[in-house]
This record gives C-alpha cells, structure tokens and sequence, in this order.
C-alpha cells in the first residue's frame, strides 16, 4: 500500500512538473538547441498524459 502511494505521488508530481515547463514555454516557440527540443516533446507528451488521464475519469 505505501508503495502505491509513493507512486501515484512521484506521477502527480511529475505531471504538474511537466505542465508548469509546458505553461512558461511560449505558444508557437521554436527551441534551437537540442535540450529546448527535448523538453517541449516532453511538454507535449505530458499535455496529452494528462488530458487522456481527465477524459478517461469523466
């Protein structure tokens, strides 16, 4: 039971985490650099998680 905890926090934390950079990164931004890249495909991938996640609890 304490492990099921610990995860679904380590997940929510991780998500809010991914949405706050995909918040503070502009619309429309093209990132030069490769970490730039690397964290918006992250910021998207997060978006999707977690719109997926809401319509499947509605």
């Amino acid at each position: 039971m304490k492990s099921d905890t610990g995860f679904w926090f380590g997940m929510g934390a991780g998500m809010m985490a991914g949405v706050t950079l995909g918040l503070m990164m502009p619309m429309g931004h093209r990132p030069k650099t490769e970490v730039g890249k690397r964290i918006q495909k992250m910021g998207v991938a997060v978006d999707h998680t977690v719109d997926n996640i809401m319509s499947n609890l509605r």
